[in-house]
């Protein structure tokens, strides 16, 4: 019964959504359809979105989110002729494991308002990928709505397509996914082949290969795309999708990879002619190169003070990298052969100046709705408080009972942004999300800390109105369940240094794209807590800036 109730809750939502265009074709103006060329076409890719609607908002600056993306296509489309859009998969769920049970509900809500993103965007094709088919193969064709799903061999899936022929325009682009089939090279030779024999005038591979570092996996099966006639190879699968960077092999055929959780979008502006695909420098590419010469450079000045013994060595090469950075610096772009065929490709970072669009703000608006009230439904369910500890296990106490014994360091975190952290989940209305509650307050399911999202107001006062109960991030989320070190007057069963390894728990690159411990931990350690006070001297900690999170 809770089952069917809860997809009639879900069909509401989805109803009341906003409908997405037919196709991307449709989002093209007339008066760009009819000077459109037949040479040119610009292709843009997303890839391992992994389960991210849009980004926490823990961060004043972080990129991507659903509304961005669907902005950014929408300008373009009215601004470039041939225009499409492509998936490259992996987009659905964070992980290939089936969520926990606990956050199941909010994780299919989530991967349906993707599913239903990828339509606003005008999606021509999305590939399936690993973390596509957490929730098995039926919850992958139920959510694939109007967008064709293309096969990548990780599982038979009905209805998934081993190729898709496109049009961008006048121009025709073969698309097609591989990679986890038992003979990958014959499987992109056959495709790439029926691709070619229905007319595409170039072929795009959307990558997931098998292996713990998909880049370089990606990278040893080059040789067989380029023997199977594949022009442009986009890595679907990311290994790490929050922290990966962007990438390009030059190659032949070019592989491209684009970070994920939706941070940046790829754009790839083809200019069709003779020959194999080239792909073309951009002003991105050497500036990126100047910036890799500079910070060698700094390495090596760094060395000096510590290897005088080595000082004519290290001038030599630090003479050598700046005469490489003036020459690249002085010389032209370089330009492709008149009449070749070749591309130059881009990174779209999805900042705020991208814009928002009002349909996908809706669809997520809706989204952040239906979860607040989904999981307030589903606490109703659960026990007030975590389970008690087992023999031997500790427990948390709560910042009030830290201060009887460490009142400085109680002032002072009281002043930190850690005291702060369930305050900024109120501010974005996420206060009930099962994606952000573990990193806004203390002890999550784990006991004496807060199990139940409608609870985390109870069990203990608080210091001057933070960590009230167990909200924000109070001592004991780095310093450890505090029951048996307050039973212990020699200072043990206590964690006193925190590694930065620990605050990564939380300050992970999509959330916390500037997370620098050593630039951090000063914010969060000073006169009163780490540090002795001067006499007279107040805990206070030093001022944080705006990336302080």
């Amino acid at each position: 019964m809770r089952a069917v109730r809860l997809l009639c809750v879900l069909l509401v939502a989805a109803c009341a959504a906003p409908k997405p265009p037919a196709s991307a074709q449709s989002q093209t103006p007339p008066e760009a359809t009819r000077v459109a060329p037949t040479d040119r076409a610009t292709l843009v890719f997303s890839a391992s979105v992994a389960g991210q609607l849009v980004p926490c908002g823990c961060s004043p600056d972080q990129r991507g989110g659903l509304p961005r993306a669907v902005a950014y296509l929408r300008k373009l489309r009215e601004t470039a002729p041939n225009v499409l859009f492509v998936d490259a998969g992996d987009l659905l769920f964070e992980t290939v494991g089936r969520p926990h049970a606990q956050a199941l509900t909010q994780k299919q809500l989530k991967a349906r308002t993707l599913a239903r993103g990828d339509e606003l965007l005008g999606t021509a094709a999305r590939a399936l990928g690993q973390r596509d088919l957490a929730l098995g193969v039926p919850f992958a064709v139920e959510t694939a709505g109007q967008v064709p799903l293309l096969d990548a061999g990780v599982a038979p899936v009905p209805g998934a397509r081993a190729t898709l022929l496109a049009s961008a325009g006048p121009v025709k682009v073969g698309l097609f996914a591989a990679g986890f089939e038992a003979d990958v090279p014959a499987t992109m030779a056959a495709r790439a082949r029926g691709l070619r024999e229905q007319g595409a005038r170039v072929i795009v591979l959307l990558l997931h290969p098998r292996g713990s570092s998909a880049f370089p996996a990606a990278q040893a099966l080059l040789p067989a795309a380029q023997a199977a006639g594949v022009d442009v190879v986009v890595l679907g699968r990311r290994d790490d999708p929050a922290a990966d960077p962007n990438a390009k092999d030059p190659g032949l055929p070019p592989l491209l990879a684009v970070e994920g959780t939706g941070q940046s979008l790829l754009r790839l502006d083809l200019h069709l002619g003779a020959g194999p695909l080239t792909l073309a420098p951009t002003a991105e590419d050497r500036d990126q190169e100047l910036k890799g010469l500079d910070a060698r450079i700094g390495r090596f000045r760094a060395q000096l003070a510590g290897a005088p013994q080595r000082r004519e060595q290290l001038e030599a090469k630090i003479r050598e990298l700046e005469d490489r950075k003036r020459a690249l610096l002085a010389a032209p772009m370089p330009q492709p052969l008149p009449g070749a065929a070749w591309a130059q490709a881009s990174f779209v970072p999805l900042t705020k100046e991208v814009g928002s669009d009002a349909d996908a703000q809706k669809l997520v608006d809706a989204y952040d709705q239906r979860v607040t009230e989904l999981n307030l439904a589903e606490a109703q369910r659960q026990p007030e408080s975590c389970p008690p500890p087992a023999r031997g296990e500790r427990a948390f106490l709560g910042a009030a009972e830290c201060a009887k014994c460490h009142q400085d360091a109680a002032e002072f975190w009281a002043e930190t942004k850690h005291a702060r952290a369930y305050e900024t989940l109120v501010g974005v209305k996420k206060q009930f999300s099962l994606d952000c509650i573990q990193c806004h307050v203390t002890g999550w399911q784990q006991p004496g800390g807060v199990c139940r999202i409608d609870r985390a107001h109870l069990g203990g006062p608080g210091l001057g109105g933070r960590g009230i109960g167990r909200q924000d991030v109070q001592c004991e989320d780095c310093h450890g369940p505090g029951s048996e070190h307050a039973k212990d007057a020699t200072g043990a069963f206590i964690q006193r240094e925190v590694p930065a390894a620990f605050c990564m728990r939380c300050h992970e690159p999509a959330n916390s794209p500037h997370f620098d411990d050593a630039k951090y931990r000063p914010y969060i350690v000073g006169p009163g807590h780490g540090q002795p006070l001067a006499k007279g001297e107040k805990p206070r900690p030093r001022p944080g800036g705006a990336h302080h999170e």
